[in-house]
């Protein structure tokens, strides 16, 4: 077994943490293993769009292995970890196989938070590629099922598309759907009337985008009030069936597309490694992002609960930061230097809405409309990983604002496609 003055630096975790933990170190000339269950890094900012048939899933992805091309020291491994034995520095795949570390920073973003409601967990939701290609197929399945239904009644649950929570996932969410309703659906789908497919954004707070300065929040609630979804602030959801959403002090909604987007945990990898964790189930870890009572293990990203300052955003900015500074400490630490506490610097926030719809803060500078959607279009392009993915989504979008067409609407698959109880019952025969 290799001794950990011999083993690599591990990095667990492709997204926007992990991805820039590995830059920094392997710039440094660091030997680095970098660890993930999938072999790429997807651009989690865009996922909304794969959902809503705006860009094709391989766009936002990038292989890990071609992002090593210009790192020597490091080197991938598509593997799931499972477990750990910390005091040998050792780590457990699914397969039953170890591998060793000199540190280790655990970057494995996060999951879909419940808040112990009923069905959440059942719900679809956006927090991984094959979360975005599951809702796609089950929008458009979702669609042909509504063309052949004569109940008017089942047609009107087909024809609801309820997302929960206001954040910038849900507002986009919502947003990028009333453009699908109001240019795809009358080409597509011509026996369904736009106005008889309805989107309703629930937000249990009293305002969407609850971080943004009040000028932008309602900006922006107008703007999606405009494109016809109807925003409900102030409205908490108590159970989720395969039917309905049941809301406290009002009728249920009846609908078979319910998109969770209220909430983030950490991914379960935090508990298989049995470190300490806090508030949805986030690692604790001290000023310099070491993980509390464990010096060489370091947590950065989603995953990571931060003393002192809890309330970091969870966006890609966040992440990106922590994960440069948790490989700045690994060479602090690797050098005998003193670790640096990490110090947060905004750098701006933006949400699109739809078409020259966005707002966005960046350094103290509010802005709305069209010149937020421009800076959010360009701010996006410049963080895909690249060239030719750039290239291929710019395209997209130019092709999409010209068009105002959308991407192939091909259903890959039976990923996300949940049957009616009707649909069941009429396969299998009389009960």
């Amino acid at each position: 077994m290799a001794s950990p003055s011999t083993s690599p630096v591990v990095v667990l975790g492709a997204g926007f943490a992990g991805l820039h933990a590995v830059r920094r170190l392997g710039r440094a000339g660091v030997p680095t293993l970098w660890v993930d269950a999938n072999n790429y890094h997807c651009f989690l900012p865009l996922l909304y769009q794969v959902a809503t048939a705006g860009l094709e899933p391989q766009e936002i992805a990038y292989p890990a292995r071609s992002i090593l091309h210009g790192l020597p020291t490091v080197d991938f491994r598509l593997a799931e970890i499972v477990g750990a034995d910390l005091a040998a520095h050792r780590l457990v795949t699914a397969e039953r196989d170890t591998i060793a570390y000199a540190q280790l920073i655990v970057a494995t973003g996060g999951t879909a938070e419940d808040f112990g409601i009923p069905g959440a967990r059942e719900a679809l939701r956006l927090y991984d590629l094959d979360d975005a290609r599951a809702l796609r197929n089950h929008i458009l399945r979702t669609l042909e099922r509504a063309v052949m239904v004569e109940d008017a009644a089942l047609r009107a649950e087909l024809l609801t598309f309820v997302i929960v929570g206001g954040g910038a996932t849900g507002v986009e969410t919502a947003g990028a759907l009333a453009e699908f309703r109001r240019h795809v659906i009358p080409r597509d789908y011509r026996a369904i009337r736009p106005q008889d497919v309805r989107i309703v954004l629930l937000e249990a707070g009293p305002h969407v985008l609850p971080p943004y300065p009040p000028e932008l929040r309602d900006r922006a609630r107008r703007d999606l009030l405009r494109f016809g979804v109807d925003v409900r602030t102030g409205t908490k959801v108590q159970r989720i069936t395969p039917e309905s959403v049941e809301i406290a002090g009002d009728a249920p909604i009846r609908t078979r597309t319910v998109v969770w987007a209220a909430g983030i945990r950490a991914a379960p990898v935090a508990a298989h490694l049995r470190l300490p964790t806090g508030k949805s189930g986030r690692i604790r870890v001290d000023p310099t992002l070491t993980v509390v009572g464990h010096p060489g293990v370091f947590a950065a990203g989603d995953v990571a609960l931060v003393e002192g300052a809890e309330r970091l955003p969870q966006v890609a900015q966040t992440a990106i930061q922590e994960g440069e500074h948790a490989a700045t400490n690994v060479l602090r630490a690797r050098a005998g230097e003193p670790l640096l506490p990490f110090v947060y610097r905004d750098r701006g926030t933006m949400a699109t809405i739809g078409r020259s719809r966005a707002v966005a803060v960046i350094k103290g500078w509010r802005v709305g409309g069209r010149l937020a959607w421009w800076l959010w279009l360009a701010v996006h392009l410049v963080m895909l990983i690249g060239f030719r993915n750039r290239l291929v989504v710019l395209v997209n979008w130019a092709w999409n604002y010209v068009t105002y067409d959308r991407g192939l609407r091909a259903i890959v698959g039976r990923a996300g496609w949940r049957p009616d109880p009707e649909a069941r019952r009429s396969a299998s025969g009389p009960a």
